[in-house]
């Protein structure tokens, strides 16, 4: 299955919760430890046709590495990524249909501390290409060494808020 660019925005836009146990959750509470890695279904009541994977995981030995990554489900299209301090190299060759803001970025290679967000883009391999975090509407931009536990629940509460999930989300942040 392909899925065209605007396609994958508007899955991206549908409003969504988690789904655990069969069950639809309106609140979930999240225990945040070390190395965080979390992987959640959501389903949307606007098209039952999809379900969701939302995955979050850390590095353990780079406490800063942090992936959110948020695909379709059943196809394993990826349709948006948010990666903290992690290196990527975009396609080097730029087809007639690929979107304007990713002109600039053409054969770019991040480097392990810039951090960046990959798009579903079509007639490319799932989420090849991706922009600066600056560029993008991630609010939370870097996310470094001595950050806490409480910038960790925000990254996770402002990505829940770009994949336009409903389920209210308690992220019980570790102690030091």
């Amino acid at each position: 299955m392909a899925i065209s660019n605007e396609q994958a925005e508007c899955l991206i836009h549908l409003k969504k919760k988690v789904l655990q146990n069969d069950n639809v959750l309106d609140n979930l509470t999240i225990n945040q430890s070390f190395p965080f890695n979390l992987r959640l279904e959501l389903v949307s009541d606007e098209d039952n046709d999809f379900s969701f994977l939302w995955e979050i995981t850390q590095s353990t030995k780079n406490t800063i590495r942090i992936s959110l990554h948020f695909q379709e489900d059943e196809s394993k299209i990826g349709l948006v990524r948010v990666d903290y301090n992690s290196g990527h190299r975009n396609p080097e060759k730029a087809i007639e249909s690929l979107p304007e803001k990713f002109i600039p970025y053409v054969g770019k290679c991040f480097s392990n501390e810039e951090s960046h967000v990959h798009y579903h883009v079509d007639g490319y391999k799932t989420l090849a290409w991706a922009i600066p975090i600056e560029k993008s509407e991630m609010p939370i931009k870097e996310f470094i060494e001595n950050d806490n536990n409480q910038k960790f629940a925000s990254v996770i509460r402002e990505f829940a808020k770009i994949i336009n999930l409903e389920t209210v989300l308690t992220i019980n942040t570790m102690l030091l």
